[in-house]
């Protein structure tokens, strides 16, 4: 998906509302629910899931124009890689380079937009290394953002680009972990979606601790911190064998996800590979675009949205909606961005955790009934 789902609403009419095609609509703007109480995987009430006071079923289609499978947003990244000399050490480069190249060509990244630095390296720009500390240059990505798609290299251009760009590079130097996050940050702030459409964050990779520049972690921490609050931003640290686990955590808390991934040296490759394919899906699916409606006029009431999750067999729940981030607690639900103009869909933390812990969970969007409060 690359933009907000927008939706031919009917009124008082039955239609194929673009995946789901719905039987018995009417104007009834109240939500009802279906009598089915089924709980799968924390359903009604426990283990972060909570349905509003609308009920504990699904939101069936008397009310409902439209129901829409949810699709996380899109998402922007810039990977800052780290290829200081002691990446040299046990094999690390060699499963590092097959990692970033398996998973630029994995069909499930198709979609993903995706810009590559290294550090410290002087291409494309002079400085970001120890010594100049030159954040611009950091900020200044070798491969520039892209989507890349489910063809070939050879028919997929940001693809090529960036397994290029990888079996290009060799490792050398120190760790001038402060300039690379600087800049990171800075490209990533710049490169915000002013729409909302689509997140952006940083991956950064490091087998070490900060040599050069600035070496304080809480300042190196606090750009994370800074681009969170600045443009919701989200920092992601990957830690391999030699990296400081403790200062990468610090890293990856102040930039709102939590804790590093851990990768060691019995499978390079594998490990990487895997912390790649979690920050491709974390959090992000949480996300969701609000709906917009294709037709001039018509457009979509906040107040007459709802969310239900639903996992292999069992009928769907309502999740309740809470006012904002700040109401979110054990008993999850879900909010706005913001009530009045929304532009975005957030599941609360506990709900997000649930949704993320289940291999067989769907998020669905439904438009046209009263929204659920919890």
């Amino acid at each position: 998906m690359t933009g907000r789902r927008r939706i031919a609403l009917a009124v008082g009419a039955c239609a194929l509302f673009g995946w789901v095609t719905l039987a018995g609509c009417s104007d009834d703007d109240t939500a009802t629910t279906s009598s089915s109480s089924s709980s799968g995987n924390g359903a009604g009430g426990s283990g972060g899931f909570t349905t509003g006071s609308g009920g504990n079923g699904g939101i069936t289609n008397e009310c409902a124009s439209a129901i829409i499978e949810g699709d996380p947003i899109p998402v922007t990244m810039i990977i800052m890689f780290d290829k200081s000399g002691s990446m040299l050490f046990d094999q690390k480069w060699t499963g590092a380079k097959t990692a970033l190249i398996a998973f630029f060509q994995d069909e499930a990244s198709a979609g993903l937009s995706v810009a590559l630095r290294f550090f410290p390296d002087d291409e494309p720009m002079a400085g970001c290394n120890d010594v100049a500390c030159n954040i611009a240059a950091c900020a200044t990505p070798l491969v520039d953002a892209g989507e890349l798609n489910e063809l070939p290299a050879y028919a997929d251009p940001q693809q090529d680009a960036l397994v290029a760009a990888v079996q290009s590079k060799a490792p050398e130097g120190q760790t001038p972990m402060y300039a690379a996050l600087a800049g990171a940050t800075q490209w990533a702030q710049a490169n915000i979606d002013p729409e909302g459409i689509r997140q952006t964050v940083v991956v950064l990779v490091t087998d070490g601790e900060p040599n050069g520049c600035n070496e304080d972690i809480g300042a190196i921490s606090s750009l994370a911190a800074d681009a969170l609050s600045a443009g919701h931003v989200l920092t992601y640290a990957i830690g391999m064998e030699g990296s400081n686990l403790g200062q990468l955590d610090q890293i990856a808390s102040a930039g709102g996800t939590d804790a590093a991934f851990v990768v060691g040296n019995s499978d390079v490759h594998k490990g990487l590979m895997d912390a790649l394919k979690e920050i491709r899906k974390s959090k992000l699916d949480c996300e969701f675009p609000m709906p917009q409606s294709e037709d001039v006029g018509d457009e979509v009431n906040p107040g007459e949205i709802n969310v239900t999750y639903s996992s292999a067999g069992h009928d769907p729940q309502t999740l309740g909606q809470v006012p904002s981030a700040s109401a979110c607690d054990s008993g999850g639900g879900w909010y706005y961005d913001d009530p009045d103009t929304p532009t975005t869909i957030y599941l609360c933390p506990a709900t997000c955790d649930l949704v993320q812990s289940d291999s067989d969970a769907q998020v669905s969007i439904v438009v046209g009934c009263k929204t659920v409060l919890r």
